[in-house]
Protein backbone atom coordinates (compact mmCIF):
# COMPACT_ATOMS: atom_id res chain seq x y z
CA UNK A 1 0.00 0.00 0.00
CA UNK A 2 3.07 2.14 0.89
CA UNK A 3 3.95 1.86 -2.83
CA UNK A 4 0.42 2.80 -3.92
CA UNK A 5 0.50 5.62 -1.84
CA UNK A 6 4.08 7.11 -3.12
CA UNK A 7 2.79 6.90 -6.56
CA UNK A 8 -0.24 8.49 -5.83
CA UNK A 9 1.99 11.56 -4.43
CA UNK A 10 4.42 11.09 -7.80
CA UNK A 11 1.17 11.43 -10.01
CA UNK A 12 0.54 14.92 -7.77
CA UNK A 13 3.87 16.19 -8.43
CA UNK A 14 3.05 15.29 -12.29
CA UNK A 15 -0.24 16.97 -11.86
CA UNK A 16 1.10 20.11 -10.49
CA UNK A 17 4.29 20.20 -13.13
CA UNK A 18 3.23 18.78 -16.62
CA UNK A 19 -0.45 19.23 -16.78
CA UNK A 20 -0.71 22.52 -17.92
CA UNK A 21 0.35 21.43 -21.72
CA UNK A 22 -2.33 18.85 -22.15
CA UNK A 23 -5.24 20.36 -19.99
CA UNK A 24 -8.19 21.72 -21.96
CA UNK A 25 -10.88 24.42 -19.60
CA UNK A 26 -13.71 21.90 -20.32
CA UNK A 27 -11.67 18.44 -19.79
CA UNK A 28 -8.55 18.59 -17.47
CA UNK A 29 -6.11 15.83 -17.10
CA UNK A 30 -7.22 13.84 -14.23
CA UNK A 31 -4.03 11.26 -14.21
CA UNK A 32 -0.78 11.64 -16.39
CA UNK A 33 2.13 9.08 -16.14
CA UNK A 34 5.04 9.76 -19.06
CA UNK A 35 2.92 10.35 -22.33
CA UNK A 36 -0.14 8.63 -21.30
CA UNK A 37 -3.11 10.91 -20.30
CA UNK A 38 -6.55 10.27 -18.12
CA UNK A 39 -8.76 13.03 -18.91
CA UNK A 40 -11.56 14.26 -16.50
CA UNK A 41 -13.75 12.99 -19.43
CA UNK A 42 -12.39 9.73 -19.90
CA UNK A 43 -12.00 8.76 -16.30
CA UNK A 44 -15.82 9.52 -15.66
CA UNK A 45 -16.40 7.30 -18.52
CA UNK A 46 -14.36 4.62 -17.36
CA UNK A 47 -15.60 4.98 -13.66
CA UNK A 48 -19.06 4.29 -15.32
CA UNK A 49 -17.98 1.10 -16.20
CA UNK A 50 -16.90 0.11 -12.69
CA UNK A 51 -19.19 -1.82 -10.69
CA UNK A 52 -21.36 -0.46 -7.87
CA UNK A 53 -18.86 -2.00 -5.30
CA UNK A 54 -15.47 -0.90 -7.10
CA UNK A 55 -17.40 2.96 -6.96
CA UNK A 56 -18.16 2.66 -3.60
CA UNK A 57 -14.51 1.60 -2.39
CA UNK A 58 -13.09 3.99 -4.53
CA UNK A 59 -15.08 6.80 -2.59
CA UNK A 60 -14.57 5.69 0.63
CA UNK A 61 -11.06 3.88 1.05
CA UNK A 62 -7.65 5.97 -0.17
CA UNK A 63 -5.86 2.83 -0.76
CA UNK A 64 -8.68 0.93 -2.88
CA UNK A 65 -8.94 4.08 -5.09
CA UNK A 66 -5.12 3.94 -5.95
CA UNK A 67 -5.07 0.55 -6.65
CA UNK A 68 -8.26 1.00 -8.82
CA UNK A 69 -6.66 4.22 -10.63
CA UNK A 70 -2.96 2.38 -11.07
CA UNK A 71 -4.74 -0.38 -12.62
CA UNK A 72 -6.99 2.23 -14.91
CA UNK A 73 -3.39 3.63 -15.73
CA UNK A 74 -1.76 0.16 -16.24
CA UNK A 75 -4.43 -0.78 -18.99
CA UNK A 76 -3.94 2.19 -21.08
CA UNK A 77 -0.07 1.82 -20.92
CA UNK A 78 -0.39 -1.90 -22.30
CA UNK A 79 -3.17 -1.13 -24.91
CA UNK A 80 -0.29 1.67 -26.38
CA UNK A 81 1.78 -1.21 -27.05
CA UNK A 82 -0.27 -3.19 -28.93
CA UNK A 83 1.26 -0.03 -31.94
CA UNK A 84 4.65 -1.35 -31.43
CA UNK A 85 3.75 -5.09 -31.07
CA UNK A 86 2.09 -5.34 -34.28
CA UNK A 87 4.81 -3.15 -36.20
CA UNK A 88 7.17 -6.26 -35.21
CA UNK A 89 5.14 -8.67 -36.64
CA UNK A 90 3.11 -8.49 -40.22
CA UNK A 91 0.70 -11.05 -39.36
CA UNK A 92 0.35 -10.01 -36.23
CA UNK A 93 -0.34 -6.49 -37.29
CA UNK A 94 -3.18 -8.22 -39.95
CA UNK A 95 -5.27 -9.64 -37.08
CA UNK A 96 -4.79 -6.28 -35.11
CA UNK A 97 -6.07 -4.43 -37.78
CA UNK A 98 -8.86 -5.98 -38.47
CA UNK A 99 -9.20 -6.48 -34.74
CA UNK A 100 -9.92 -3.00 -34.50
CA UNK A 101 -12.17 -2.66 -37.62
CA UNK A 102 -14.39 -4.91 -36.39
CA UNK A 103 -14.98 -2.97 -32.99
CA UNK A 104 -15.33 -0.11 -34.95
CA UNK A 105 -18.30 -0.91 -37.17
CA UNK A 106 -19.47 -2.65 -33.95
CA UNK A 107 -19.37 0.87 -32.76
CA UNK A 108 -20.74 2.77 -35.45
CA UNK A 109 -23.76 -0.02 -35.79
CA UNK A 110 -24.43 0.59 -31.75
CA UNK A 111 -24.42 4.52 -32.43
CA UNK A 112 -26.90 3.84 -35.18
CA UNK A 113 -29.11 1.69 -33.22
CA UNK A 114 -28.82 4.02 -30.30
CA UNK A 115 -29.96 7.08 -32.21
CA UNK A 116 -32.71 4.60 -34.31
CA UNK A 117 -36.23 6.26 -33.80
CA UNK A 118 -38.98 3.76 -33.37
CA UNK A 119 -42.31 4.54 -34.66
CA UNK A 120 -45.42 3.74 -32.51
CA UNK A 121 -46.49 0.40 -32.96
CA UNK A 122 -49.59 0.18 -30.70
CA UNK A 123 -52.41 0.20 -33.49
CA UNK A 124 -50.13 -2.57 -35.76
CA UNK A 125 -50.28 -4.72 -32.53
CA UNK A 126 -53.46 -5.19 -32.22
CA UNK A 127 -53.84 -5.86 -35.81
CA UNK A 128 -51.18 -8.75 -35.46
CA UNK A 129 -53.26 -9.58 -31.97
CA UNK A 130 -56.01 -10.06 -34.58
CA UNK A 131 -54.19 -12.17 -36.89
CA UNK A 132 -51.81 -13.73 -34.83
CA UNK A 133 -53.47 -14.82 -31.77
CA UNK A 134 -52.97 -18.21 -31.57
CA UNK A 135 -49.18 -17.14 -31.41
CA UNK A 136 -49.53 -14.86 -28.99
CA UNK A 137 -52.74 -15.12 -26.76
CA UNK A 138 -53.15 -18.81 -26.77
CA UNK A 139 -53.39 -20.37 -23.80
CA UNK A 140 -53.94 -23.89 -24.99
CA UNK A 141 -56.25 -26.83 -23.44
CA UNK A 142 -55.00 -28.77 -20.55
CA UNK A 143 -56.19 -32.37 -18.96
CA UNK A 144 -56.17 -33.75 -15.30
CA UNK A 145 -55.66 -37.55 -14.94
CA UNK A 146 -55.05 -40.17 -13.12
CA UNK A 147 -53.60 -43.47 -13.59
CA UNK A 148 -52.17 -47.11 -12.86
CA UNK A 149 -49.01 -47.99 -12.90
CA UNK A 150 -47.77 -51.65 -13.64
CA UNK A 151 -44.31 -51.36 -13.77
CA UNK A 152 -41.98 -53.63 -16.30
CA UNK A 153 -38.52 -53.34 -15.35
CA UNK A 154 -35.51 -53.68 -17.81
CA UNK A 155 -34.25 -57.56 -18.81
CA UNK A 156 -38.02 -58.85 -17.91
CA UNK A 157 -38.16 -62.12 -20.38
CA UNK A 158 -40.81 -61.96 -22.88
CA UNK A 159 -43.04 -64.27 -20.68
CA UNK A 160 -42.80 -61.81 -17.78
CA UNK A 161 -43.51 -58.85 -19.91
CA UNK A 162 -46.74 -60.90 -21.08
CA UNK A 163 -48.19 -61.74 -18.12
CA UNK A 164 -47.64 -57.91 -16.91
CA UNK A 165 -49.36 -57.12 -20.13
CA UNK A 166 -52.09 -59.35 -19.59
CA UNK A 167 -52.46 -58.21 -15.46
CA UNK A 168 -53.04 -54.48 -16.99
CA UNK A 169 -55.57 -55.28 -19.32
CA UNK A 170 -57.74 -57.35 -17.37
CA UNK A 171 -57.54 -54.64 -15.16
CA UNK A 172 -58.61 -52.14 -17.98
CA UNK A 173 -61.69 -54.74 -18.80
CA UNK A 174 -62.68 -54.20 -15.12
CA UNK A 175 -62.67 -50.89 -15.01
CA UNK A 176 -64.97 -50.33 -18.29
CA UNK A 177 -67.08 -52.89 -16.65
CA UNK A 178 -67.77 -50.39 -13.49
CA UNK A 179 -64.95 -51.72 -11.36
CA UNK A 180 -63.89 -49.00 -8.41
CA UNK A 181 -60.71 -47.03 -9.82
CA UNK A 182 -58.95 -46.04 -6.03
CA UNK A 183 -59.16 -50.10 -5.53
CA UNK A 184 -57.63 -50.70 -8.49
CA UNK A 185 -54.79 -48.64 -7.71
CA UNK A 186 -54.73 -49.85 -4.13
CA UNK A 187 -54.30 -53.23 -5.53
CA UNK A 188 -52.07 -53.26 -8.33
CA UNK A 189 -50.75 -49.71 -8.87
CA UNK A 190 -46.93 -49.92 -8.69
CA UNK A 191 -46.29 -45.99 -7.88
CA UNK A 192 -44.86 -45.03 -5.39
CA UNK A 193 -47.18 -43.29 -3.42
CA UNK A 194 -50.45 -43.68 -6.01
CA UNK A 195 -52.39 -45.41 -2.93
CA UNK A 196 -52.54 -42.12 -1.13
CA UNK A 197 -53.06 -40.16 -4.24
CA UNK A 198 -55.73 -42.46 -5.08
CA UNK A 199 -53.73 -43.11 -8.17
CA UNK A 200 -54.33 -39.14 -9.17
CA UNK A 201 -51.48 -37.12 -11.74
CA UNK A 202 -51.20 -34.14 -9.52
CA UNK A 203 -50.93 -31.25 -12.33
CA UNK A 204 -52.48 -29.87 -15.10
CA UNK A 205 -51.18 -31.36 -18.65
CA UNK A 206 -50.88 -29.49 -22.08
CA UNK A 207 -50.60 -31.81 -25.16
CA UNK A 208 -46.54 -31.73 -25.92
CA UNK A 209 -45.27 -31.14 -22.07
CA UNK A 210 -41.79 -31.80 -22.19
CA UNK A 211 -41.71 -32.22 -18.78
CA UNK A 212 -43.80 -35.56 -19.04
CA UNK A 213 -43.30 -38.84 -21.09
CA UNK A 214 -44.64 -38.42 -24.59
CA UNK A 215 -46.58 -41.46 -24.40
CA UNK A 216 -48.22 -40.68 -21.82
CA UNK A 217 -49.56 -37.27 -22.56
CA UNK A 218 -50.22 -38.74 -26.42
CA UNK A 219 -52.47 -41.44 -24.52
CA UNK A 220 -54.26 -38.80 -22.57
CA UNK A 221 -55.59 -36.58 -25.65
CA UNK A 222 -56.95 -39.64 -27.45
CA UNK A 223 -60.03 -39.64 -24.43
CA UNK A 224 -62.96 -37.72 -25.36
CA UNK A 225 -64.80 -37.73 -22.25
CA UNK A 226 -64.00 -37.18 -18.50
CA UNK A 227 -64.38 -40.28 -16.45
CA UNK A 228 -63.08 -42.37 -20.22
CA UNK A 229 -60.27 -44.50 -19.70
CA UNK A 230 -57.07 -45.10 -22.20
CA UNK A 231 -55.91 -48.13 -24.00
CA UNK A 232 -52.79 -49.73 -22.26
CA UNK A 233 -50.40 -47.21 -22.62
CA UNK A 234 -46.25 -48.29 -22.59
CA UNK A 235 -43.73 -45.99 -21.40
CA UNK A 236 -40.25 -46.21 -20.31
CA UNK A 237 -42.05 -46.27 -16.41
CA UNK A 238 -44.07 -49.01 -17.79
CA UNK A 239 -47.63 -50.08 -18.58
CA UNK A 240 -50.41 -47.06 -17.65
CA UNK A 241 -53.90 -47.17 -17.21
CA UNK A 242 -55.05 -43.46 -17.59
CA UNK A 243 -58.32 -41.92 -16.34
CA UNK A 244 -59.00 -38.24 -17.89
CA UNK A 245 -60.26 -36.53 -14.82
CA UNK A 246 -60.55 -32.81 -16.20
CA UNK A 247 -60.61 -30.51 -18.88
CA UNK A 248 -59.71 -27.07 -19.51
CA UNK A 249 -60.72 -25.76 -23.07
CA UNK A 250 -58.19 -23.59 -24.43
CA UNK A 251 -58.73 -19.93 -24.07
CA UNK A 252 -57.02 -16.70 -25.47
CA UNK A 253 -55.40 -13.89 -23.17
CA UNK A 254 -57.09 -10.78 -23.81
CA UNK A 255 -54.93 -7.65 -25.67
CA UNK A 256 -53.70 -6.12 -22.63
CA UNK A 257 -52.05 -8.86 -21.31
CA UNK A 258 -49.86 -9.90 -23.97
CA UNK A 259 -49.25 -6.31 -26.10
CA UNK A 260 -46.11 -5.60 -24.41
CA UNK A 261 -44.68 -8.91 -25.79
CA UNK A 262 -46.18 -7.63 -29.83
CA UNK A 263 -44.96 -4.35 -29.23
CA UNK A 264 -41.62 -5.12 -28.15
CA UNK A 265 -41.85 -8.08 -31.41
CA UNK A 266 -42.52 -5.63 -34.02
CA UNK A 267 -39.93 -3.11 -32.39
CA UNK A 268 -37.26 -5.74 -32.86
CA UNK A 269 -38.61 -6.99 -36.61
CA UNK A 270 -38.04 -2.80 -37.70
CA UNK A 271 -34.63 -2.49 -35.62
CA UNK A 272 -33.67 -5.78 -37.73
CA UNK A 273 -34.89 -4.33 -40.81
CA UNK A 274 -33.39 -0.81 -40.43
CA UNK A 275 -30.02 -2.14 -39.38
CA UNK A 276 -29.76 -4.51 -42.36
CA UNK A 277 -30.81 -1.48 -44.92
CA UNK A 278 -28.52 0.73 -43.21
CA UNK A 279 -25.44 -2.43 -43.32
CA UNK A 280 -26.54 -2.32 -47.48
CA UNK A 281 -25.76 1.21 -47.98
CA UNK A 282 -21.98 0.25 -47.84
CA UNK A 283 -22.17 -2.80 -50.31
CA UNK A 284 -20.10 -2.29 -53.32
CA UNK A 285 -21.18 0.42 -56.09
CA UNK A 286 -20.31 0.97 -59.09
CA UNK A 287 -16.96 2.10 -58.62
CA UNK A 288 -15.89 -0.94 -56.69
CA UNK A 289 -12.24 -2.13 -59.03
CA UNK A 290 -11.43 -5.96 -58.13
CA UNK A 291 -8.02 -7.34 -59.19
CA UNK A 292 -8.87 -11.06 -60.29
CA UNK A 293 -5.42 -12.04 -60.60
CA UNK A 294 -4.72 -11.16 -57.50
CA UNK A 295 -7.88 -12.50 -55.02
CA UNK A 296 -7.02 -15.85 -57.36
CA UNK A 297 -3.68 -15.55 -56.31
CA UNK A 298 -4.72 -15.51 -52.79
CA UNK A 299 -7.02 -18.20 -52.83
CA UNK A 300 -5.35 -20.64 -54.65
CA UNK A 301 -3.57 -22.61 -52.16
CA UNK A 302 -7.28 -23.12 -50.59
CA UNK A 303 -8.86 -24.46 -54.02
CA UNK A 304 -8.98 -28.17 -53.95
CA UNK A 305 -8.51 -29.23 -57.42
Amino acid sequence: MNSLKTLFLSLLVLATSGFTAYAQQDNPIALQDGDTVITEQELAYLVSTWTPQMRTVATEDEGDRLELLNLMMANKRIAAEADVVADEDSALYYEYLHALEGFKRDFVLRNYRKNLEIPDFSDLAREQYAVKRDKYALVPETRLSSHILFERKPGLDAESRAKIMAEAQEVLDQLRAGADFNEMVTLHSDEPGAVERNGKFDRWVKFGDTSVTPPYTEGLFTLESVGDYSEIVQSQFGLHIIRLDGIKEKSYKPFEEVAGQIVTDLQNEYIKLSMKDYVTKYNFDDNVVIDDEVVSRVLAPYNPQ
